[in-house]
């Protein structure tokens, strides 16, 4: 990073990613999942709706790779990635869900593979997602015994939710759209919204309409900051900084996550999630290992 203002960006946007899963538990104690995150995309595409519009962005999809881009961000980023994610938190810990973010970059690697065909794998890329995904079976089954448990269930349903947004982030790049990363945002979020609004009660879910003041903030909290305010921040990175150091968030919000969890609600970080999130961290390393080398080349760290 070469100025103040990026690292400060970079460090805002691990924090503001990274408290999204104990902002997410407290809005969980009082509404369902499916709920609390069409509430969450409620807020969020209205405001960015109005931000397209104030911007005086074209914001009506025109082709066919628009309306797959809006459909990919809001059915496997939005309902998938972020919706049912959140069933799976609801089963497990904070902790885990937050440390859980760390695969979305292997997995985009790895569906990059196979439907993008200018970032085919080399072999020791592959090994990398190998290590990828054994830092996930670590953490999903940390006694090396599988047994079937809700915390079991949950854990899956996050590696489903993880592979909902790496899926989504390479369809909409393989959809080569026309629409601004904002404007196709705030679609998804829009589109998102209403399916979410409609899987709720088709799966069970009931709220009691109550809400406490705490639950009211978290939901204003996930949708404007840790919805608008990240993406904003996340789209001005890339066009200052390499996408490679602005994936390196994927990696600072987990952190970030743990933390607040550990310190929130006492929740504990095991040896087998470090462990686990270090694996993945490693896989990650060896599928970007040029991109590493040349990022530590550009700043005279390595020849």
């Amino acid at each position: 990073m070469s100025t103040v203002r990026d690292v400060r960006d970079l460090g805002l946007l691990a924090l503001v990613w990274g408290t999204i899963f104990p902002a997410a538990e407290i809005g969980l104690s009082t509404f369902p999942p499916l709920l609390l995150m069409a509430l969450r995309f409620d807020v969020a595409s209205l405001i960015m709706i109005g931000y397209v519009v104030l911007r005086g962005e074209d914001w009506w999809p025109r082709s066919q790779g628009d309306v797959l881009a809006i459909v990919a961000g809001g059915v496997l980023w939005t309902v998938i990635g972020n919706g049912v994610w959140y069933i799976g938190q609801a089963l497990t810990t904070s902790v885990f869900s937050g440390i859980m973010t760390s695969l979305v970059p292997v997995l985009t690697a790895g569906f990059s593979w196979v439907l993008l065909p200018k970032e085919r794998l080399r072999p020791l890329s592959i090994v990398g997602l190998g290590i990828g995904f054994v830092g996930v079976v670590v953490m999903l089954v940390p006694s090396g015994a599988i047994t079937f448990t809700e915390s079991l269930l949950g854990k899956a349903i996050l590696f489903g939710g993880a592979g909902g947004v790496a899926l989504s982030s390479v369809l909409i790049r393989y959809a080569d759209m026309s629409l601004t990363s904002s404007v196709q945002t705030a679609w998804s979020a829009a589109f998102g919204a209403v399916l979410l609004h409609v899987l709720g009660p088709l799966f069970g879910e009931t709220w009691s309409g109550e809400v406490s003041l705490i639950a009211g903030v978290a939901v204003v909290y996930l949708g404007i900051i840790s919805t608008v305010v990240a993406y904003l921040l996340y789209f001005s990175l890339l066009q200052r900084r390499p996408s490679f150091e602005v994936t390196l968030v994927m990696y600072l919000s987990p952190v970030v996550a743990a933390t607040t969890g550990w310190l929130l609600f006492g929740e504990p970080i095991t040896f087998s999630m470090v462990g686990g999130f270090l694996l993945i961290v490693v896989g990650f390393a060896l599928m970007k290992r040029q991109e590493i080398r040349a990022e530590l080349t550009r700043y005279g760290i390595a020849d």
